[in-house]
């Protein structure tokens, strides 16, 4: 079946705009004075934080160049490279997980699926303005539009711990991404190779666990 022509805008910046007009002309103000804020994605008690460049991804032991069609670098010190083609298909391998997506615009709605594997696990992602929902390296999203960022709960499997709250905080200033690179940048940091669920309770005090999504 042929599949329309993948459109090449993504949504993190649209969508970073769209935070901060909702936010008033006060706050709007306060958030766009902090010039190159990282995004933000925190799990429990346990954050992970990038900046994004315009030729580079890094940051929590994430390193990516930016390179024509795909990103290359390592992640806590072992390999990622991730190519994407003009189709939306995702391919590589992200710290010892091969990956196999496929990006899929919504239409009419903005947005973007991901569909396919991400290492031993199935992924089937949704991403669009309004929320995050799916699965990916084993772990279960659900995570609606809150104020100025997407905030809920992931749920991995009962041996790697209870769900945890998730915050997923978008700078205003972001650099634009292509809808495929954004779908790999995503998936990437919302697997469990990026931030592995919590050990069990014991091992690591006062590290993930249940409780209530940060305010």
């Amino acid at each position: 079946m042929t599949q329309p022509p993948f459109p090449r805008r993504g949504l993190l910046a649209p969508l970073a705009a769209v935070l901060v007009w909702g936010l008033g002309p006060l706050a709007a103000a306060q958030v766009t004075a902090s010039a190159r804020e990282p995004l933000l994605l925190q799990v429990g008690e346990r954050r992970f934080q990038l900046q994004v460049g315009s030729q580079a991804i890094s940051g929590s032991g994430l390193e990516l160049r930016r390179v024509q069609g795909g990103l290359r670098g390592s992640l806590k010190g072992q390999p990622v490279e991730l190519k994407w083609s003009e189709d939306g298909d995702i391919t590589g391998r992200a710290a010892g997980a091969s990956v196999r997506l496929d990006a899929i615009p919504r239409a009419p709605q903005p947005g973007l699926v991901l569909r396919g594997w991400f290492g031993a696990d199935p992924a089937e992602l949704t991403l669009t303005p309004t929320g995050i929902s799916g699965s990916v390296g084993g772990c279960d999203y659900s995570l609606p539009l809150a104020g100025n960022r997407y905030a809920g709960w992931r749920t991995c499997d009962t041996l790697r711990g209870p769900p945890s709250p998730v915050t997923l905080r978008i700078p205003d200033d972001i650099v634009p991404l292509g809808l495929a690179e954004e779908g790999a940048l995503l998936a990437l940091l919302l697997s469990d190779e990026a931030l592995p669920p919590a050990p069990s309770p014991g091992e690591t005090p006062g590290v993930g666990g249940s409780g209530s999504p940060s305010p």
